[in-house]
């Protein structure tokens, strides 16, 4: 009896009479046909859709397709390198063309290694690719598939969901505590003022009753801020010019800043609008703004870069490739943030300044991922800290 392989369309089905030992041929093309129907129509979208990053290759190793992932991850387009050479296509990445060089050279033996990608803007981005023969049907091999995997997105991807199970942990903790404090707070201020009314005639007096106020509010706001934590999203989406949010933010952190600290804005004015709440992230640049001009103290260099990511992008069911993200860098050349403690960057009460409440970035953080985007961290101890904000795209016409 000749069986049919794996590989081979489905055409039959082969079943065995118990009784009578007998071998009966079912036609199962109508039940398969469903499935070729749809991988016909869709086989490109399906391609397209993936995460990863994902080239093809024919026989000679010239491209012939490449998907959005891989377009966004080499920075190269589909257009531009349809039909090329791949070693031609990836000249620029110098340890991507050399594991395509060993592929293609290896007699159809499986690739997979890590290394980095020369992104635009100077970024590099640690991918890991597998790079395999494509067989078909009758075992011969028609071209390559080579997948990108994008390791730092998936990282943060990852980190951002842990972190916001810890931020959750402690919010819920926090709420409890936040509520119990503030109504002893109350009744100490409202004493403090009605001891300064006995006090008018004794100006030692009146000093001591005016710290217990301030401090009192002092207390009251970082609470407030606590409180933030755990309240639900109150976000009024709209398409906002992040530029001219920006530029509100640097006009009312100016006046705080000293003449020795150096300015330099990087802006595309090309780019589009991102789909947020105004208000939400005015606060989180305030924070990221005030965080670096507090820890270059007097002296300095601070840099605002806004520009499209190509990190990442999101896929979204009848969107085509995707809702698209804009990322701002904010950069100071201040003391930096040491490696054990970038991880904790984003944890309530965690801070590296002496005076700080360590709340501003974990409500930055908060408000960031509630619009669906990602707030990072990189640094370089002793000479400079960059936070990444990245928010999506207003898509065309979409509403509030």
């Amino acid at each position: 009896m000749q069986g049919v392989t794996g590989r081979d369309s489905v055409r039959r089905r082969i079943m065995s009479d118990p009784a009578h030992h007998r071998v009966v041929d079912l036609d199962t093309q109508t039940a398969a046909a469903p499935a070729e129907q749809f991988l016909n129509k869709y086989a490109e979208d399906v391609l397209a859709s993936l995460g990863d990053g994902l080239v093809l290759l024919d026989t000679n190793g010239r491209v012939v397709f490449m998907s959005p992932g891989a377009e966004d991850l080499t920075a190269v387009s589909a257009k531009h390198a349809s039909g090329k050479a791949a070693l031609q296509v990836f000249a620029a990445h110098h340890w991507l063309a050399e594991r395509i060089t060993a592929f293609l050279h290896g007699e159809g033996r499986r690739v997979s290694d890590s290394g980095e990608l020369a992104a635009p803007f100077g970024r590099r981005a640690m991918v890991r690719l597998s790079a395999s023969p494509v067989i078909d049907r009758d075992g011969t091999t028609v071209g390559s598939m080579l997948l990108l995997h994008d390791v730092v997105a998936t990282r943060s991807l990852t980190e951002t969901g842990e972190r916001g199970s810890r931020v959750g942990e402690l919010a819920a903790v926090a709420a409890g505590l936040a509520h119990e404090i503030k109504n002893p707070l109350g009744g100490i201020k409202g004493a403090a003022q009605l001891l300064a009314d006995t006090l008018k005639a004794d100006p030692e007096g009146l000093r001591f009753t005016s710290l217990i106020t301030r401090e009192v509010d002092r207390v009251s706001d970082l609470l407030e801020q606590l409180l933030e934590l755990t309240r639900p999203p109150r976000l009024r989406l709209a398409a906002v010019n992040v530029h001219r949010v920006l530029q509100d933010v640097l006009t009312l952190e100016h006046a705080s800043a000293v003449d020795t600290l150096t300015l330099r804005c990087h802006f595309d004015p090309s780019l589009p609008d991102v789909w947020a709440d105004e208000a939400q992230i005015r606060q989180v640049f305030l924070n990221l703004v005030k965080n670096a001009l507090e820890a270059m103290e007097r002296s300095g260099t601070l840099t605002i870069t806004t520009r499209m990511e190509t990190d990442f992008h999101v896929r979204t069911p009848g969107q085509g490739r995707g809702r698209q993200y804009l990322s701002v860098d904010v950069e100071d050349t201040g003391p930096g943030i040491e490696p054990e403690d970038t991880d904790r960057i984003f944890t309530p009460f965690f801070t590296t300044k002496n005076k700080g409440t360590g709340l501003g970035l974990a409500v930055s953080h908060r408000l960031v991922t509630q619009h669906g985007g990602l707030l990072r961290v990189e640094s370089e101890p002793g000479r400079w800290t960059r936070f990444r904000v990245s928010l999506p795209v207003a898509m065309p016409g979409e509403t509030s």
